[in-house]
């Protein structure tokens, strides 16, 4: 299926997001036409470039929202003004993070039409609360894994870098976002594998697979 354009991609941010669990949206970045036509790619890969609306999301639309190493990001909307997304990416809060109800809903509304939700490290937990999980194959970061098969038996919890279940895609640990986003790339846009693998051959990035 070929992406929409605009491709609509959302950042969810939650309480101090961490900043290491947004940057795999750069990596998808790397498809967006702006950024190809500064590589001068030979035409038939520069012609596949994905057109992409970026919306920075969180509760009340307050800007800048806050992240981890004192870095403050633009925020474009609230839950309220959002328009409907294709991609949806949940970046982690602290683990002590509780959504609360207008922040589910949100989430569980998207969901209706988007194509993917990337649950990045604790980005698990919005997605979790808001009942997305019930049903599905997801991963978390490993030390919090025993506890989420004891108290959340709902889900199926796996111990993999990154796990896909249906559109609900979910890393492990923080590190593991770019990986997932790499996987995600590569298996959503079939069209734009070339160019996918040009853009991550000029960042050096080699691929993992799920398994740790």
């Amino acid at each position: 299926m070929s992406p929409p354009s605009p491709l609509k991609v959302g950042v969810l941010l939650c309480s101090a997001t961490q900043l290491m669990d947004v940057a795999p949206l750069d990596m998808l970045g790397m498809l967006d036409k702006h950024w190809v036509q500064t590589a001068e790619l030979p035409e038939h890969l520069a012609s596949k470039a994905l057109d992409i609306e970026y919306c920075f999301i969180n509760e009340t639309g307050e800007s800048p929202h806050p992240m981890t190493g004192g870095f403050k990001l633009a925020v474009t909307h609230s839950i309220e003004t959002c328009p409907p997304l294709d991609i949806l990416l949940i970046g982690g809060p602290a683990p002590s993070y509780r959504p609360s109800e207008p922040i589910q809903r949100f989430i569980q509304k998207q969901y209706e039409y988007l194509r993917a939700l990337l649950t990045v490290c604790t980005g698990y937990i919005p997605a979790l609360y808001s009942g997305i999980l019930d049903g599905k194959t997801a991963t978390a970061p490993r030390g919090l894994l025993p506890m989420l098969k004891e108290e959340k038996p709902d889900v199926k919890w796996v111990e993999k870098r990154w796990v896909r279940d249906g559109k609900v895609w979910s890393s492990g640990a923080v590190a593991n976002g770019m990986e997932l986003m790499a996987g995600f790339m590569w298996e959503e846009f079939e069209e734009q594998r070339g160019l996918t693998e040009m853009m991550m051959g000029m960042a050096d990035f080699a691929k993992r697979g799920e398994a740790y």
